[in-house]
C-alpha cells in the first residue's frame, strides 16, 4: 500500500492503461480522506484514496484497496463496506469515484470482485479487481525506471513464463530508483511473493549485476550480502547466529514500519528478544501481508 501512497498517481495509470477506464491525464494527483463516516460514530477505514485535480474542485477520485486474502468474512465485510467507500466519496467530494482492489492472487482477486447486490433495483456494485499477472510485464530498462513500482506489483506474476528473466532484471533496476534503504524493504516484499526458483535466480542476478555492472546507487552493493544469504534481513549475512537473529528481527520492524503497522511495545519486544531463526523468518514472511502486529505471532 505505501507504493500507492507513495506515488498517488500509480492508482490512475491502472486505471486508465489497464482497464480504460476515463481518468484525466493531466492532472495533478494527492491523497484524499481514508475514512467513511457511517450510522451512529463508527468510522470505517480504506486502505487508500487518491484525488486528482485541485484541492477546490477534485475532478475524480479512485480508492485503492489491497485485499490479500478472501475469507468469509472477508467477503461479508467487502459487501458491506466497499459499496458505502464509493457512495459516501462521491457525494463529499462531488465528483466520480471508482474502486480498484489488487489482490496477491488471482483466486483472491476472482472472489472478491463479484458483485455485489445492494438491494435497490439497479444498484449492483462490483468491484474492479486485479493481480500480478493482470498487469503487463515489465521488460524494458525505461519503463522500469520510470515506473518501478508497476515493476513489483507486475512481476510476481511473470516469472514462469519466457519473460521471466528480463522481468527479475527490471526488478534490481526497479529497487535501484527507490535508494538503499527504501530498496530494501520492497526487496524482502517481492522476494516473499516469488516462488523459490525465481527468489533464488533473482540472488544470482543480483550476484552478477554487483560484479559486472555499475548501478546508478549503491543498493546492489551495499546489500550484496542479501543474495548470498536469504534476501530478507539486514545483518543476515554476518555467520553467527545472534548477528543473523538481531538482522531478521530489524527487518520485521523495518517493514511493519514501511506498512504503517503500528507495534507496542510487548510485540517489539517479543520479536527482538526471539532467537529462533526459523520462527523469525516465518514473521518476516508474514510481516509483508499481515494487517495487525498480532497477526504476525497467529498459530499457522
Amino acid at each position: 500500500m505505501e507504493l500507492f501512497r507513495e506515488r498517488p498517481e500509480l492508482a490512475a495509470k491502472v486505471a486508465r492503461d489497464v482497464f480504460g477506464l476515463p481518468v484525466p491525464e493531466d492532472t495533478c494527483w494527492r491523497l484524499g480522506p481514508e475514512t467513511v463516516t457511517v450510522l451512529g460514530p463508527l468510522e470505517l477505514h480504506l486502505d487508500v484514496a487518491l484525488v486528482g485535480g485541485n484541492p477546490q474542485r477534485p475532478e475524480y477520485a479512485i480508492i485503492q484497496e489491497v485485499q490479500n486474502t478472501c475469507t468469509a468474512d472477508d467477503l461479508a465485510r467487502i459487501r458491506s463496506s466497499w459499496p458505502e467507500y464509493v457512495t459516501n466519496l462521491r457525494k463529499r467530494l462531488g465528483c466520480p469515484v471508482v474502486l480498484l482492489a489488487y489482490c496477491p492472487i488471482e483466486r483472491v482477486a476472482a472472489a472478491v470482485g463479484q458483485p455485489i447486490h445492494t438491494g435497490h433495483p439497479g444498484f449492483v456494485f462490483t468491484p474492479i479487481t486485479y493481480w500480478p499477472g493482470r498487469l503487463g510485464p515489465v521488460t524494458d530498462p525505461d519503463q522500469a525506471r520510470e515506473w518501478p513500482e508497476l515493476v513489483l506489483l507486475s512481476a510476481p506474476g511473470h516469472v514462469q513464463d519466457e519473460s521471466r528473466r528480463p522481468v527479475l532484471e527490471m526488478v534490481l533496476r526497479a529497487l535501484e530508483t527507490f535508494g538503499p534503504e527504501r530498496g530494501l524493504i520492497y526487496y524482502d516484499y517481492i522476494s516473499a511473493r516469488l516462488p523459490e526458483a525465481a527468489r533464488i535466480e533473482l540472488e544470482a542476478i543480483m550476484s552478477i549485476s554487483v560484479e559486472n555492472y555499475q548501478w546508478e546507487s549503491e543498493f546492489a552493493r551495499r546489500h550484496q550480502a542479501i543474495g548470498h544469504a536469504e534476501g530478507k534481513a539486514q545483518g543476515v549475512a554476518e555467520g553467527r547466529a545472534e548477528g543473523k537473529a538481531e538482522g531478521e528481527a530489524s527487518a520485521i520492524l523495518t517493514v511493519l514500519a514501511a506498512r504503517g503497522i503500528e507495534v507496542d511495545e510487548a510485540a517489539r519486544e517479543r520479536i527482538l528478544a526471539c532467537a529462533d531463526l526459523e520462527r523469525l523468518s516465518d514473521w518476516l514472511t508474514r510481516a509483508v501481508t499481515v494487517a495487525a502486529v498480532a497477526e504476525l505471532f497467529d498459530s499457522p
